[in-house]
């Protein structure tokens, strides 16, 4: 099993969007794509929720690769076919309840990423995914 760390700070409507389980989603030209694509049924992936804490672990229990998207004026986007897009999307269970400050978090776990400053645990503009053990 592996660990993701993910971000939702803008705090997108997975569910609404995708339907019931769905947690997070990347677009292949997004930053983070090349340890995202490696998430697997399995594995736990942490959120960074808006308010910039890490609220939940979820066991990833089903993915739905290369979703066609359209905008949406509701939900940003809707799918609109289930093959020919570039979207990869997440769905699970909560697992555990973490309830931490993000910076906390990325320090605690050792969590490194181009998009991550080493001596803060802070994001940099574009962080999306980061592996880490």
């Amino acid at each position: 099993m592996h660990k993701y760390l993910v971000s939702n700070i803008a705090d997108r409507r997975h569910a609404k969007i995708y339907g019931v389980g769905a947690f997070f989603d990347l677009e292949k030209s997004q930053h983070g794509w090349d340890e995202y694509s490696q998430i697997q049924v399995g594995d736990s992936v942490y959120v960074i929720n808006k308010n910039r804490n890490v609220a939940v672990e979820y066991k990833v229990t089903e993915i739905k690769d290369n979703l066609l998207l359209e905008a949406d004026p509701v939900w940003g986007h809707k799918v609109i076919a289930m093959q020919g897009g570039n979207t990869r999307v997440l769905f699970g269970k909560p697992l555990n309840r973490i309830d931490q400050e993000y910076s906390s978090f990325i320090k605690k776990n050792k969590v490194s990423n181009s998009k991550i400053s080493n001596e803060t645990g802070l994001m940099l503009q574009g962080f999306n995914c980061a592996a880490f053990e």
